[in-house]
Formats: C-alpha cells, sequence, structure tokens
C-alpha cells in the first residue's frame, strides 16, 4: 500500500513538473458528451477511469401456486481500470489509445436451484479503441466549436466482452459558449459492431449544459441516448463535477439513473487526466 501511495505522487509530481505551460482542457473519462479540445502537438495526456451500471427488477416465481414467490433479478457491470493515451500530432489532431478490463456479475435471489443464473468471475481486458480526433472548425459569432472522432474496436481479451471482428464508429461533437461562465455541447455518433453471422448497428447522441463555477471547479449535466436496430433506445440523465488540482491534472466525476425501460437504473464513473 505504501509503495502504490508513493507511485501515485511520484506520477503527479512528474505531470506538475513537466508540463506547466499546458493545460488539461477535458478529461474524456466519466462524461458521455465530449468536448472539441485538442492535445497540443507533441504533448501526452493519459487518463485512468473506470464504470459501473447497475440493474434490478422483480418476477414472480412459480405464480399462482404454493410456490408462489419474487425473485429479484440482478446485474452489475464494470469497466475497471480503463486507461487512455491522447498524444497531439498536429495542430488541430490527436491520436488515440484505449484498453479496459470489464468485469460482469448477474443472478437472482433467492439464489433457487435450476432458477439461478450468475456471470461471477468473467473479468478480463476488453476490446482496445484505437482512433483520431480532428478539429474542424473554431467557434466563433456563430459557428460552434467541431470536431470529428473516428476509431475502430479490435477484438481482445474475453470473447464475451468483444466483437468478432474489428468494428469502427464515428462521432459528431459540438461545443458553443453562450456566456462567460456557460457552455453547451452536443455529440452524434454512429457505428457497428461486426460478428461472425451479423452486424449491429447503433447509434447515440448527447448534449449537456457546462457550468465553470470557479478556477478550479466545473459542474455539468447531460442527457444521452443509445440506439440499437430492433431494441428499445436506452435513455438516461446524469450530472457530474470536474476538479483541476494543477495547470495539467483534472478530474472529473458523474453520477445518475435510467429513465427507459433498457436503461440501468443507475451508473457512475469518474476519471483522472495527466498531461506530460
Amino acid at each position: 500500500m505504501k509503495t502504490k501511495i508513493l507511485f501515485l505522487i511520484l506520477f503527479i509530481s512528474m505531470a506538475c513538473t513537466y508540463s506547466q505551460n499546458d493545460s488539461v482542457i477535458s478529461v474524456d473519462h466519466s462524461k458521455v458528451t465530449l468536448a472539441t479540445d485538442i492535445i497540443p502537438q507533441w504533448k501526452v495526456q493519459i487518463e485512468l477511469g473506470g464504470s459501473c451500471w447497475y440493474t434490478e427488477f422483480d418476477y414472480f416465481f412459480l405464480p399462482k401456486t404454493e410456490y408462489e414467490s419474487i425473485i429479484t433479478y440482478y446485474n452489475l457491470k464494470m469497466n475497471n481500470p480503463s486507461l487512455a493515451f491522447r498524444l497531439g500530432v498536429y495542430k488541430n489532431a490527436e491520436f488515440r489509445l484505449g484498453v479496459v478490463f470489464m468485469q460482469e456479475l448477474s443472478g437472482t435471489l433467492p439464489q433457487w436451484e435450476n432458477y439461478y443464473h450468475q456471470r461471477n468471475g468473467i473479468y478480463s481486458g476488453g476490446p482496445i479503441e484505437a482512433g483520431i480526433k480532428i478539429k474542424l472548425f473554431e467557434e466563433n459569432k456563430i459557428i460552434p466549436s467541431t470536431a470529428i472522432k473516428a476509431d475502430v474496436f479490435i477484438p481482445a481479451g474475453d470473447f464475451y466482452f468483444h466483437m468478432d471482428y474489428v468494428s469502427p464508429v464515428f462521432r459528431l461533437m459540438l461545443q458553443k459558449n453562450i456566456s462567460k461562465n456557460f457552455s453547451i455541447g452536443a455529440n452524434a455518433g454512429y457505428g457497428w459492431n461486426v460478428y461472425d453471422s451479423f452486424t449491429d448497428k447503433y447509434g447515440s447522441y448527447s448534449v449537456s449544459l457546462n457550468a465553470s463555477i470557479s478556477k478550479k471547479f466545473g459542474a455539468f449535466v447531460e442527457a444521452f441516448s443509445n440506439f440499437q436496430h430492433q431494441r428499445t433506445p436506452d435513455h438516461r440523465l446524469g450530472a457530474g463535477l470536474s476538479y483541476r488540482f494543477a495547470k495539467n491534472v483534472m478530474a472529473v466525476l458523474q453520477g445518475g439513473f435510467g429513465v427507459s425501460e433498457r436503461a440501468p437504473d443507475i451508473f457512475g464513473s469518474g476519471g483522472i487526466g495527466f498531461m506530460f
């Protein structure tokens, strides 16, 4: 434990030493509505975070019999830890690489024989994410700041957590300041999960209202949705805080809940970014 604490202190100290002239503007981990900023040329931003989703619902076991009882089904999914690298390669472009470890637990309570389903112990690396983000337009009085992001998910880790083939996804990002301390953001994306026997198409959108509380504190609220072919939509609401420990060290936390049947009951995420 002491070794881990010393390593964390050393890591933060190195970040604060080597990048005093650069500032972390955003951290992709935790927040769904991504900002349009680009990492400065030949600088690296490392982001470490995690997220989780929890759902449960009740159903009747052997209804209208003497054995009738209520069974609670639960499902917990976690991406923890998740690590991303963002490298500025030009004034308006950055390369991105992300790796994640994933876990899923599910089951029923009480644990009835033949009616107990559980995926305990599935903990493995997930697909590797690689891509590029390009800034198209700077903000002016009419046009919002605009960027696009193109990624591919490369199969890796346990088969339960990844697609069978390389799967692409694209995202458009917009951001506009509405006052000195407030801005709005919007994202829209579309992707394909490619499997042996079919391709699962999906889309997403998100909108956020961002507030600068002080030089160190920020806050945001956002609504976002995921859509898949022949499945009910997944709608969620979330809110979070950001805190800047130094010019090049920022942390973000978020929590929220689902507002549609397919969405999880509650979710949470967090991340911290270091720029070198």
